[in-house]
């Protein structure tokens, strides 16, 4: 995604800097993708990155259960703003992952998507069935789940919102994935684009090198806890600290990194030991050196369950060893020395540069193994070793028992719930309140989602599933345009037409992909094509010696009396030019008066004679009135100094009078005199894909018509922002990849530009 984009906001990137405080916790990464829109929503994702960040590198403990710490800090953001305001009503998925000496660490909750790519495999993270169990930001504690891994050279992550399983599909971004290395990133990010469709999506692709180990080496091997902690100091760790061997995850290969809390970073010892060089251990010689070393909690309960015993050689032994000084400190940080120990390394002595001083460790007696049980003892041991994975499994059988039983009343509770939801919408019907029923359709259908997730499709939520589909097809208004057979014009796969202008019989098309106009024109029925004028202006041309740069957008301008005796075509390039193309006099360059001020304009807009130019360097909206044989006149700031808007992100304007400003998130806002109207879209199911174009009536009492990319459909709003209807193709094709509409007011007939052609078809009556 382009990084102008103002989704791209959503994906935070923390690589701390060498000698920054927070370098030793490593870097950071964190992907929001927002379900719904709000006008708060930028302030809303920038508040749950914060919250990511200062706990990251705040909290101690071990990395995966800080990154869960993080994820659950962004929900209770998000639930709160939720809570102060119940008109934003705003959830998200969020997916985080930390690259620290040499391990990733992952914690997810909602539906963003983790591929991570080694030498023998494929993961992907989390599973569908996990992606769903829960977003952030609702009353409901959301599933949060982590991986674990131990990098290795060339390993490859990738993080996305879900919108890339629609888009494209697991084979190919995992075929991208897997192939991904340090030089051909680039070409892998332009090849998951192309499976995408060009649509912009939010990815995140990143190939581990051992070079970033040892950045972080020379970063400080310690892991701080707060940001501008003092520099971090290591604690030996006790003898038997890691005796247990190392926490593993539920998926994933590599052993739980511990971050020191706050008391660790008091002691003061740094010594300098080459890191052992990394070997690959296989797993079985780990696990058996695991297997070796009894658990603490097996030892505890073996201690008291046997009888005491007198003191022997060998506990003086111990008590002579316990009262000699304490070792000289190791560095915790030392993560290879400690890894080493983990799989089961033998103990080779790491090489010593010069200059170094070797710290020399009391030795220790040797260890003489107690003699074997005899008689009632070994007896009683063997009886537990027996008793005690029976007692284990009986356990755990209970508590999946208990735990299912606790899901099933749930689920049922749930289920009767949706039920109770149905009763509202028949009660709202009665009193043609189809706003209401709307609304509890859609809770009826959420309570039917959740109760899935804990017992499963049971015959009552398939007869509930139906009833709702049922209803929610007749209250949507759900109607089917049964002429998009055949399109005007077709488009190849190399094509990307981005928006649509039509005067009369003349079509304008902007294909961002050729950079270039083409014209069209059919006959007076629009059902054919007469001529096809080819490309008009693109980029590179040169028109009245000014150089065509990047094209950004296109309007309609029509006949002004006694300044333009003739309608054109109006066409902005990314370079703040204006030019005008009509078929008599062809293209020439509009003069603007102090052109130079403008920043960055990327659309424009005409009404009534005036040019506006949304400028997004500046967020303003400056309007030009037709003067001398240009615009000679300096331009009006059309917001004030005080109700500046938002225009990053802009993807379409429109004037009736009012100014109409759709963003990339979907949101739509409306301006009257500079100031901003109450309004919103009315909430339906569905609601909150991805909203690419909109067109409207001019008139007051018009509808607005908005394209549906997603759910691949037209919804239609009044302009109080009440739901109308929607229409969809009746073959279900046509309308996939929409790009843009137009409507014609005077023949009634609305544009639709997709991927693949341009449609026309008449209003349903």
């Amino acid at each position: 995604m382009d990084h102008r984009n103002p989704r791209a906001a959503h994906l935070e990137i923390v690589e701390p800097a060498r000698g920054d405080g927070r370098a030793a916790r490593g870097s950071l990464y964190i992907l929001i993708e927002l379900i719904g829109s709000s006008p708060v929503s930028s302030h809303a994702v920038r508040e749950m990155q914060s919250a990511v960040t200062l706990t990251y590198y705040s909290a101690g403990g071990p990395v995966s259960q800080v990154l869960r710490q993080a994820v659950t800090k962004a929900h209770e953001v998000l639930r709160n703003m939720n809570r102060s305001s119940p008109d934003i009503d705003l959830q998200a998925g969020i997916i985080c992952a930390a690259f620290v000496q040499g391990h990733l660490a992952i914690a997810s909750a909602g539906p963003p998507v983790a591929f991570v790519a080694t030498e023998e495999r494929l993961d992907q993270f989390p599973l569908d069935e996990e992606r769903y169990a829960g977003n952030i930001g609702n009353e409901l504690d959301p599933g949060i789940h982590t991986y674990r891994h131990v990098l290795s050279e060339g390993d490859a992550l990738f993080l996305g919102e879900s919108e890339w399983i629609l888009q494209s599909d697991v084979r190919t971004i995992g075929g991208a994935v897997v192939s991904a290395s340090v030089s051909n990133m680039q070409d892998m990010v332009a090849h998951l684009r192309e499976q995408g469709d060009n649509t912009p999506l939010l990815g995140l692709l990143l190939v581990y090198s051992d070079e970033e180990r040892e950045a972080e080496a020379d970063a400080g091997m310690g892991l701080p806890t707060a940001v501008g902690a003092a520099p971090p100091v290591h604690d030996v760790p006790a003898e038997g600290r890691f005796a247990s061997g190392p926490a593993f995850s539920e998926r994933g290969d590599g052993p739980a990194l511990n971050l020191p809390s706050a008391e660790t970073m008091q002691h003061q010892l740094a010594v300098p030991v080459p890191p052992r060089p990394s070997v690959k251990v296989p797993w079985h010689r780990g696990a058996l050196r695991i297997l070796r070393r009894p658990s603490g909690w097996v030892s505890s309960l073996l201690h008291g369950l046997l009888p005491e015993r007198k003191p022997g050689r060998g506990d003086e032994a111990a008590r002579d060893v316990a009262a000699q000084p304490e070792a000289e400190p190791t560095p915790l940080g030392q993560a290879d020395e400690i890894a080493s120990d983990f799989s089961g390394l033998p103990e080779e002595a790491p090489p010593q540069s010069q200059g170094e001083e070797r710290v020399q460790l009391p030795a220790l007696p040797s260890y003489a193994p107690p003699a074997p049980s005899q008689g009632n003892r070994r007896r009683l041991i063997i009886a537990i070793a027996v008793l005690l994975p029976l007692l284990t499994s009986a356990v755990v059988g209970a508590a999946f028992l208990r735990e299912g039983s606790i899901n099933q009343e749930e689920g049922l509770q749930l289920v009767e719930l949706a039920d109770s939801k149905l009763l509202e919408v028949q009660q709202a019907l009665s009193v043609e309140d189809r706003t209401t029923a709307r609304a509890s359709l859609s809770e009826a259908q959420r309570f039917l989602d959740e109760a899935i997730v804990l017992i499963g499709v049971t015959d009552r939520i398939q007869e509930l599933s139906e009833v709702i589909s049922t209803e929610l097809q007749e209250l949507l208004q759900v109607r089917a345009l049964y002429s998009l057979d055949v399109p005007l014009l077709a488009y190849g796969a190399d094509a990307e037409p981005q928006r649509v202008v039509v005067s009369n019989q003349d079509i304008y098309v902007f294909d961002a992909a050729r950079q270039a106009i083409l014209h069209y024109r059919t006959n007076s029925e629009r059902t054919l094509l007469e001529e096809d004028s080819g490309v008009i202006l693109q980029e590179g041309d040169t028109v009245s010696g000014i150089t065509v740069g990047r094209l950004v957008d296109i309007a309609w301008q029509p006949r002004i009396a006694g300044f333009a005796d003739k309608a054109s075509l109006l066409v902005l390039d990314r370079n703040n030019n204006v030019f005008r193309y009509n078929r008599l006099d062809g293209a020439m360059h509009l003069a603007l008066r102090e052109q130079s001020t403008l920043e960055s304009v990327g659309q424009l807009g005409v009404y009534n004679g005036r040019l506006y130019l949304a400028d997004e360097g500046s967020d303003q909206i400056y309007r030009y009135s037709p003067a001398g044989l240009a615009y000679d006149d300096p331009p009006t700031a059309w917001f004030s100094e005080q109700i500046r808007g938002d225009l990053a992100g802009l993807i379409a304007l429109g004037i009736d009078g009012d100014i109409w400003l759709l963003s990339e998130d979907g949101t739509l806002l409306r301006f009257r005199e500079g100031q901003q109207l109450p309004f919103s879209l009315e909430r339906i199911p569905g609601l909150g894909g991805l909203i690419v174009d909109f067109s409207m009536a001019e008139h007051s009492d018009g509808m607005l018509y908005l394209a549906d990319a997603t759910e691949e459909r037209i919804l239609v709003f009044d302009k109080e922002g009440r739901y109308i209807q929607q229409y969809v193709d009746a073959e279900d094709m046509a309308l996939a990849g929409l790009r843009g509409l137009f409507l014609d007011e005077v023949t009634g007939i609305l544009y639709i530009l997709t991927k693949s052609g341009l449609y026309a078809h008449p209003l349903p009556r």
